[in-house]
């Protein structure tokens, strides 16, 4: 036994560590699946617990203002939670209602759209072909004319059957209204107990967790959980900030449904590699071929501005860059999306960049000095054992 433990150890020396770093990958990635299996189970209050750690910062402050008063803490809990749940209604309201207008009336114009497109390819596929007749085979225009008619009959059954799917998600919606108004109680009541039991809370889990464990936990979470939540909160500010620059954009050239597509893009954008571009670069082409040139420059314009923007508040924002190699996250993209889908493309890239920062933090490169984490600290402990062992049996 000693001496496969001997071989082992010495392997992974031999391998510069990659062996135990590998295991710190499969043992991240264990962990996220478990959360992704579980989260169905409890996420009312996962979702709780999200909104308490971001009202903790006001509740605190509340709290100092009024450390005079017996009901301080109650005071200052009920009065983050109005301002953000209150906040969350009138946004949501706002935007759902705005939204579900505008996502009706571009699928009703979707095929209108599209034939308008193809009358305008069809001239320009005759004017190609009187110019070009000589070098174009004969049937250039009836093969043309042929998938123009099955483009506008797939859009339009595109439209019919998305009109359809609307439907059904808001009669689906409407049945599931109980569960909807339990979930939301829960999140309520949930973020309610968080944030006012929170020293309790703590102390609950230091008196029945080993001393060993909180602090195992305490690395995990400054280490890991910091850096890497605190990315995913850098980077959806961002992308919410050239949402709003987009649609503001699209406002003043005066574009219908500027809302809607504004908060696609936005969306679009927090997708790793795709980015904003893809769309607005893609829009400006379609108007350039179809000779809306000051739209197409208007178009390009934006995306630079959004570029310039991007470039300006990141580096701020973020500090400094925490993401994926591009083709480790096209990789880690296409996994994720034979696995579970659309959910997958964003979900590959934030497992595969939650294991980068485990590699990071367990090598301590996330600021300051190394620290030691769990697993650096099991190794130590694993290696000074065996090694004492290995001399008493000499």
């Amino acid at each position: 036994m000693n001496s496969i433990l001997d071989r082992l150890i010495t392997w992974n020396t031999h391998m510069n560590d990659v062996p135990r770093r590998l295991l710190i990958v499969a043992g991240t990635v264990l962990a996220c699946v478990l959360v992704i299996i579980l989260w169905p189970y409890f996420w009312p209050f996962g979702v709780a617990l999200i909104f308490a750690m971001i009202l903790e910062p006001v509740a605190r402050l509340i709290r100092r203002a009024l450390k005079k008063t017996r009901a301080a803490r109650v005071i200052a809990t009920l009065l983050c939670m109005i301002l953000l749940f209150g906040l969350m209604i009138v946004a949501f309201s706002f935007l759902s209602n705005r939204l579900w207008h505008e996502s009706i009336a571009l699928i009703r114009a979707t095929p209108d759209f599209a034939r308008s497109i193809a009358g305008k390819l069809t001239v320009w596929f005759n004017d190609l072909y009187t110019r070009y007749s000589e070098i174009l085979p004969e049937d250039f225009l009836s093969t043309a004319n042929r998938l123009l008619n099955n483009a506008l009959s797939s859009i339009g059954s595109a439209a019919a059957n998305l009109s359809g799917r609307i439907a059904s998600i808001t009669i689906s919606t409407a049945t599931s209204l109980p569960r909807i108004i339990l979930s939301i109680v829960f999140i309520v009541m949930g973020t309610f107990y968080f944030s006012y039991d929170r020293e309790r809370i703590g102390d609950f889990f230091r008196r029945t967790f080993p001393t060993s464990v909180i602090k195992d936990f305490h690395l995990v979470k400054d280490g890991v959980f910091t850096a890497f939540f605190g990315q995913i909160r850098a980077q959806i500010f961002i992308s919410f900030i050239l949402m709003l620059i987009i649609i503001a954009g699209l406002f003043l050239l005066g574009q219908p449904y500027a809302l809607l597509i504004g908060f696609l893009i936005g969306l679009g954008d927090v997708l790793p590699v795709i980015g904003a571009g893809l769309f607005l670069n893609s829009w400006a082409i379609v108007e350039l071929l179809l000779g809306n040139y000051s739209l197409a420059i208007a178009l390009f314009v934006l995306y630079l501005v959004v570029v310039v923007v991007r470039q300006i508040i990141e580096p701020r924002i973020v500090g400094r860059q925490l993401g994926l190699y591009p083709l480790v996250t096209m990789v880690s993209m296409f996994a994720g999306f034979q696995l579970y889908g659309a959910l997958g493309l964003i979900g590959g890239p934030l497992i595969a960049n939650i294991c980068r920062v485990a590699l990071d933090a367990d090598a301590g490169r996330l600021g300051g000095p190394k620290q030691e984490t769990p697993f650096s600290r099991w190794w130590k402990v694993f290696r000074e054992k065996h090694g004492k062992k290995k001399k008493e049996s000499k």
